[in-house]
């Protein structure tokens, strides 16, 4: 029997998930999201920075969905635009904590042990860091920005994916066919890349999956605490701050960040819940 191909493999991951109704719903609100922030130029009425002093504070409308805020600025375009800020930060700070995470665990596992416990006391002494903490003295270094958020969320999701990827790793090293490259003189990138690899991606990828909703959730916390973006760039946690002064008169300013959080944590939420069920073949009934 031939092995299925990587794209057969793929239609069949995505048909199981959208076979579970918590995983439709939420690979749709994660598709959803993406194409918002593909398209916000287009989707946004009205542009982010646009001020119109006249219509200011005015509550939802035909005009104005989600009301306009303090400066006449048009709500719902902000949070449009927010959610390509929110994926900007989300998606290359995990990604690029799952691929150092990744390569680091790895080699700690299959390297020497002096590698192995130094590796490990560089990401014990990242993790050690407040994440909150460690972002107040960058943004006092360098300046609050979006490549700043990007930088200390990445920073400190790197040992949390070091960790698995080195345990995930440990599991497998004393598998027959990973003993049988070694017999075979096969090269240490061969093992790690080829062999190891697609085997512990899986886990990690789930891993992140999850993740992603934890991350938009900081962003938003150091945005409303003014260590994120910088204005006029919109953020969901710049509407929250914007919002949280002004609540008792302009409610909706707090909505409209509020409600894309949400969306953003029950779809990335279901959707990774869902992928996990398809990957972890014990939770198929496999195992």
């Amino acid at each position: 029997m031939t092995k299925p191909s990587r794209l057969a493999v793929v239609r069949r991951n995505l048909k199981l998930i959208l076979g579970n109704p918590l995983g439709a719903l939420g690979f749709g609100i994660v598709l959803l999201l993406v194409l918002v922030a593909i398209f916000a130029d287009f989707i946004a009425p009205y542009g982010y920075a646009d001020l119109n002093v006249r219509d200011r504070m005015q509550g939802p409308s035909p005009a104005h969905l989600l009301g306009t805020d303090q400066l006449g600025r048009d709500t719902f375009s902000r949070a449009v635009v927010g959610t390509r800020v929110a994926l900007l930060v989300a998606l290359p700070a995990v990604g690029g904590a799952l691929f150092f995470g990744m390569l680091l665990g790895m080699t700690a596992a299959l390297g020497a042990r002096w590698l192995d416990n130094a590796i490990m006391l560089f990401l014990d002494t990242i993790r050690s860091f407040p994440t909150v903490m460690f972002a107040l003295a960058v943004v006092a270094l360098v300046g609050p920005s979006l490549a700043t958020v990007v930088a200390v969320v990445m920073i400190t999701s790197v040992p949390v994916y070091g960790r698995v990827a080195r345990t995930q790793t440990l599991a497998l090293v004393n598998s027959e066919f990973i003993l049988a490259e070694r017999t075979m003189q096969a090269s240490f990138l061969r093992i790690l890349f080829v062999h190891m690899l697609p085997n512990i991606f899986g886990v990690l990828a789930i891993l992140a999956a999850l993740d992603i909703p934890a991350v938009i959730a900081l962003e938003a916390g150091l945005s409303f605490l003014g260590l994120g973006v910088k204005p006029p760039t919109p953020s969901w946690g710049v509407l929250l701050r914007d919002g949280y002064a002004l609540i008792r008169s302009t409610p909706w300013l707090v909505v409209a960040g509020v409600i894309p959080v949400i969306l953003a944590t029950l779809g990335f939420t279901f959707f990774g819940e869902a992928l996990r069920d398809v990957l972890d073949p014990k939770l198929r009934g496999r195992g």
